[in-house]
């Protein structure tokens, strides 16, 4: 059968479908926008990144140029190796005035220095303002860096001297250094910032040190520091190669700096979606106050009713005058309803009595005819002092037997009349059975249907005895939790031929019974017992094993919830 949806549960699923719905449409849209004013920024720091790396890639052409052409006076630098100090003398002051010459043409360098070892010569060139106590200061780096393994040979670098930062580079031999120097304050200085907004353009060395910026300073991106500790979720960034392995000029955009470009439209627009939001949400809310909660308190009222508190009724106070009108209507009809339902289960207890005793007079005419059946058989034998072992035997079951009505002994109670029983089948099937009853000491007293261990033991006599073979009959109980419910598990197990297969179909409720007569009607009647009086169908279970045999696991919960009262019948047995 289909199960009927929740108007609730649909009405807040379809409102929430909305509501998300919505909030995909914002996301879209500010995900949406986020990427055009992203790719905005980028864009427009791309086109000051292009302007800033070719400027600056001019002026290292320029200063490259320099160095070269000091670098090819191959005829001075060759002098001034010279043993003879006046042609040292000579090419030294011819190579001072090339120097200087080109350093005041050009205006891309602010020191020029060439060192040579052999000599100790120190020849210089500065630019115009530029301190002679720094010049001092490069003068000496350079006649270090022949010893200086951390600098590379042609390759610009910077250097922090004092308080301020030079970018240089350096031609090496094993005795010689020409050196080019510049300070990085006056790299493009004639560019204007004042429309770089919150950008920061910066030039790194290899080691990631920055040695110029242009723009924006801010606590992590400033002159000195490394480009490997800036917060880069901060950061929008692109970055261009001036010279491979050297040089890198970066592009930094503050992220929050989107929020300048955002445009009125899109303001407009996203308050409009927030709003709708909102509202969808504020509806979502009066939904679950006014109709959802209501209608859980009185589908939870109901369910308690349906549970059997015939006494609830649904008592909350509701705002709305159709959950009124309904609280009212329901309570009346569930009066009406619970009057009939009592007098329908009066009835059904009533004829459940009658169901119960009709099975019990089944059970009872079925044991007797099995004990005339052996008397008869014994006195075919002319075994009369059996037969009256026989007859005071079977006198203990009756009186155990004849107490109408079905309810409930202690284990222990059941197990003696089993035993009792065995002893006085003994007499029909001598060493024909084997039996062992195991049950803990502690189970002892734990209330069990009347009859059910005997039934099983009984059928076993009628159908898997045999006076050729024993019969091994093992009864084990123990306690087990099943089905998240602490029961009484007994277990009774033989090595005889098994159960027909249509007896374990319907005992292990795989079948419908179709025929109530003929054989395995103490079975039958046992299983509807035990139906009636736990109120489930689950707790009686047959099965063959291998090689043969059969194996009958029966559940018994801790109470019965349909039981009759124990009523003794007087019966004077001394005339039996």
């Amino acid at each position: 059968m289909r199960k009927n949806k929740s108007f609730v549960s649909e009405n807040l699923k379809y409102l929430l479908i909305l509501t998300s719905l919505l909030f995909a449409v914002l996301g879209s849209f500010l995900v949406s926008s986020y990427n055009v004013l992203k790719n905005e920024i980028l864009a427009s720091s791309a086109s000051f990144l292009e302007i800033y790396s070719n400027e600056f890639s001019n002026s290292i052409v320029d200063m490259d140029g320099l160095l070269k052409s000091i670098v090819t006076r191959e005829e001075d630098l060759a002098k001034i190796k010279s043993d003879n100090e006046s042609t040292r003398v000579l090419a030294s002051i011819s190579l001072d005035n090339y120097m200087k010459d080109n350093i005041i043409r050009n205006k891309v360098a602010d020191v020029i220095v060439v060192y040579d070892s052999n000599y100790k010569i120190n020849i210089d060139a500065i630019s115009s303002g530029f301190d002679y106590k720094k010049k001092n200061m490069l003068r000496d780096f350079t006649s270090k860096a022949i010893e200086n393994k951390d600098i590379g040979n042609f390759e610009w670098n910077f250097l922090t001297l004092g308080n301020e930062i030079y970018m240089y580079k350096m031609f090496l031999t094993d005795s010689r250094v020409i050196a080019s120097y510049i300070r990085t304050s006056q790299l493009l200085k004639s560019l204007s910032t004042e429309d770089n907004a919150k950008r920061s353009i910066v030039l790194v060395d290899k080691s990631g040190m920055i040695g110029k910026l242009w723009g924006n300073e801010t606590k992590d991106i400033k002159v000195g520091a490394n480009i490997n500790n800036i917060q880069a979720k901060d950061y929008f960034s692109i970055k261009k190669t001036i010279v491979k392995g050297q040089l890198t000029i970066y592009c930094f955009t503050s992220r929050n700096s989107i929020f300048q470009q955002i445009h009125t439209s899109m303001n407009v627009v996203a308050v409009t979606v927030c709003l709708t939001v909102f509202f969808v949400l504020f509806i979502l809310y009066y939904t679950k106050k006014e109709i959802a909660k209501p209608m859980q308190l009185m589908v939870r009222d109901m369910e308690k009713i349906k549970g059997g508190e015939y006494e609830k009724r649904i008592d909350d106070n509701f705002k709305t005058k159709e959950f009124q009108l309904l609280k009212e209507t329901t309570n009346q009809m569930v009066d009406e309803i619970v009057g009939l339902k009592i007098q329908a289960y009066e009835k059904r207890i009533l004829l459940q009595e009658m169901e119960l005793k009709s099975i019990r007079m089944q059970l009872k005419p079925h044991y007797f005819l099995n004990a005339l059946t052996t008397i008869s058989s014994l006195s075919g034998q002319n075994k009369n002092g059996q037969i009256k072992i026989f007859i005071d035997a079977l006198s203990k079951n009756v009186r155990y037997m004849f107490r109408a009505g079905f309810h409930t002994v202690p284990i222990n109670e059941e197990i003696k009349h089993v035993e009792n029983y065995f002893e006085m089948q003994d007499l029909k099937y001598p060493n024909c059975i084997f039996y062992l009853i195991d049950i803990p000491k502690e189970l002892k007293e734990w209330k069990i249907p009347q009859m059910l261990i005997h039934t099983f033991v009984e059928n076993e006599y009628k159908h898997a005895v045999s006076i050729d073979v024993t019969l091994t009959i093992l009864i084990k109980i123990s306690k087990q939790v099943y089905k998240e419910e602490e029961m009484l598990l007994i277990e009774i197990e033989d090595d005889g031929k098994g159960y027909p297969k249509e007896v374990l179909n319907y005992m292990n409720g795989l079948t419908e019974r179709t025929n109530e007569k003929g054989s395995r009607i103490g079975l039958w009647g046992l299983k509807r017992m035990m139906e009636i009086m736990y109120d489930r169908n689950d707790l009686v279970f047959l099965k063959n094993i291998e090689p043969h045999g059969c194996l009958n696991r029966i559940y018994v919960p801790k109470n019965a919830k349909h039981e009759l009262l124990e009523e003794t019948a007087r019966v004077n047995f001394k005339d039996v």
